[in-house]
C-alpha cells in the first residue's frame, strides 16, 4: 500500500477513536443521571408505602369509631 493510503487510514482511525472517547464520556454522564433518577424513584417508592400504610391505619380507625347512626339508635 502506498504511504498516502496508510496515512488516510490512520487519520480515519484517530477520528473514530476521538469520537468513541466522546461517546464514553457522554455515557458516563447519562449513567450518573440515571443513578440519580433511580435514587429519587426509590425515595418516592418508600414514601408512598409509608403514606399508604398510614392511610389504611387512619381509615381503620374511622371504621371503628361510632357513627351518627349508632348514636341516633340510643
Amino acid at each position: 500500500m502506498s504511504e498516502k493510503i496508510l496515512e488516510l487510514i490512520l487519520e480515519k482511525l484517530e477520528k473514530i477513536d476521538t469520537e468513541q472517547r466522546g461517546m464514553k464520556q457522554g455515557m458516563s454522564g447519562i449513567n450518573k443521571r440515571l443513578e440519580n433518577i433511580e435514587s429519587k424513584q426509590h425515595i418516592v417508592y418508600e414514601q408512598t408505602g409509608i403514606l399508604t400504610e398510614r392511610h389504611e391505619e387512619i381509615m381503620s380507625r374511622f371504621n371503628d369509631l361510632a357513627t351518627k347512626e349508632y348514636f341516633d339508635k340510643k
